[in-house]
């Protein structure tokens, strides 16, 4: 199958480079700007796999709409959540749904400090210490000069609760810590997946919720993965400068690197200014369009290669246009097969799946753009600064 007729085709790709290498360097910094502007104001929408956070899975006896279990979770004060359909539902007329919430600890920071405030005006210099890490759970440590009843912590924790909006400091387990004259006391909250679940219960107790699964990503390990994910981008770009040089030579891989980090800063780009959620899903996405990139890219240089050999008379920007061109049948078929798997992904996909069709769609669209308009010409660019020198 076949767009165009074999040595029909002229375009003049590499007449028409500074134009779109212009383009390429604007968006690149709107693109570079954007991402470190709102990596210093917090505000890059991190998945709960980078930011951490709880994963609990929930199957219902009958349908429920997603509105409805979207405004309980507000209500209960997760304003930054992720709920989405499993796609492991498997009997008619039951719905499952898996819902995330960005943080394992029931007390914010806020809470906490609002807690904290209280509670030393409750006691006043009694109270010694107050500890509580959100990476730990729902759970403070409460240390006292002098002795203190269990009973006279549950009425201050109690008043506190109707002072900072937490009811579940109603609710609590308090343990005794440490040697008896330390007076450190343990104060166990219940969790947020104990919270949620009980709060769909009360709030649609014909739909019969059952918690079937509750993971936790503590920030620590959400950052190890964002670590892990960069430095997986960088050792695939640096593995693919090394296979180029290898195939080909010193000449060619500069521009399919450049090509890669294009797609990829434009991609992550794309992302974050759009306010789309960064994940291992994305991150996947990502290394996905570098290896199609890649791919492409290396079509074209071997056609160049060819080329340089057979009709190496001609000034370099002429053998680029007649490669770009005789490739571009493959180019426009490859691109538009994998554009028709895409859009069913667009179209009836969902949550993570439907974010890593999106990457996949931009990144195909610049994948290919930068195979023509990148790596050509950086390569172009390279041989005339080799020409000078032989020259000199």
């Amino acid at each position: 199958m076949e767009f165009f007729k074999p040595g029909s085709l002229n375009i003049d790709f590499m007449g028409k480079r500074k134009p779109f290498v212009f383009i390429s360097i604007v968006l690149l910094l709107v693109s570079i700007v954007t991402i470190f502007w709102k990596q210093a104001n917090g505000t890059i929408n991190l998945g709960i796999d980078f930011a951490g956070g709880t994963v609990l899975d929930f199957e219902f006896s009958k349908e429920v709409e997603i509105g409805q279990l979207r405004k309980i979770i507000q209500d209960l004060g997760y304003d930054k959540n992720v709920i989405q359909r499993s796609a492991l539902e498997s009997q008619e007329g039951k719905s499952e749904y898996i819902i995330r919430v960005e943080r394992i600890a029931i007390l914010s920071a806020n809470d906490a400090d609002r807690l904290k405030s209280g509670l030393e005006q409750d006691f006043g210099e009694k109270l010694m210490g107050f500890s509580f890490d959100a990476d730990s759970g729902d759970q403070f440590d409460l240390r006292f000069g002098s002795e203190v009843e269990e009973k006279d912590i549950r009425v201050a924790l109690a008043g506190q609760a109707e002072s900072i909006g937490r009811q579940e400091l109603l609710d609590v387990s308090i343990k005794k810590q440490g040697k008896e004259s330390e007076h450190r006391y343990l104060v166990l909250m219940t969790g947020i997946a104990a919270q949620i679940e009980k709060a769909l219960q009360d709030s649609m107790p014909e739909a019969k919720p059952f918690m079937r699964k509750v993971e936790f990503v503590g920030p620590q390990v959400g950052k190890k993965l964002r670590n892990d994910g960069i430095l997986s981008l960088i050792y695939a770009i640096a593995g693919i400068l090394a296979y180029v040089a290898f195939r080909f030579n010193l000449q060619f891989a500069p521009g399919a690197v450049l090509a890669l980090a294009h797609d990829a800063i434009l991609t992550i780009g794309f992302f974050t200014i759009f306010g789309l959620e960064f994940n291992l899903t994305f991150v996947a996405a990502v290394l996905t369009v570098i290896g199609y990139s890649v791919n492409d890219t290396i079509v074209v240089y071997d056609r160049i290669r060819e080329n340089m050999t057979r009709i190496r008379s001609q000034p370099i920007e002429k053998v680029m246009n007649t490669s770009i061109n005789e490739t571009l049948n493959r180019t426009i078929l490859t691109s538009f097969t994998t554009a028709l798997a895409l859009m069913g992904l667009l179209v009836v996909g969902f949550g993570e799946i439907k974010d890593f069709a999106i990457a996949m769609t931009f990144g195909l669209v610049v994948g290919t753009y930068s195979t023509i308009y990148i790596a050509s010409s950086s390569t172009i660019f390279l041989e005339n600064i080799m020409k000078k020198f032989r020259s000199a």
